[in-house]
């Protein structure tokens, strides 16, 4: 009975080592949480920036060249974004110091950056 435990014990860890390395070492799973597929699709989607988000952008300082790197440090905030509207959902996100909010609006065929604020600044685009 004890040589069956040890046999299994030898083929159970020999098995997991080659698992770990062959298929879970230096990859990262973020990927499969909530937030950080909604920022992969609003990249990849390329959005397009309304009216009122490019003068934000200017007012702001910004430039589109900075917009992904913005939506990639920071966290989708479910609790106030409306993810069964139809037919566009609303997905509220804020950077990781709070300071900087963008609004998108996510539709079957285009995603769109709505609007931009961030804490202390005042912009008059409407």
């Amino acid at each position: 009975m004890v040589r069956r435990f040890f046999f299994y014990l030898a083929g159970f860890s020999i098995g997991a080592i080659f698992i770990y390395f062959l298929l879970l070492r230096g990859r990262s799973f973020n990927f499969w949480m909530p937030g950080e597929r909604v920022k992969t699709e609003l990249i990849v989607r390329n959005p397009v920036i309304s009216e009122k988000a490019n003068c934000l952008f200017e007012c702001l300082g910004l430039n589109n060249d900075t917009l992904p790197a913005l939506i990639k440090t920071s966290k989708v905030n479910f609790k106030e974004s409306k993810v069964h509207e139809k037919p566009c959902k609303y997905y509220l996100l804020e950077n990781n110091d709070g300071n900087t909010r963008m609004e998108f609006s996510v539709c079957d065929t285009m995603v769109t950056l709505q609007n931009i604020t961030q804490a202390g600044k005042t912009c008059t685009c409407e």
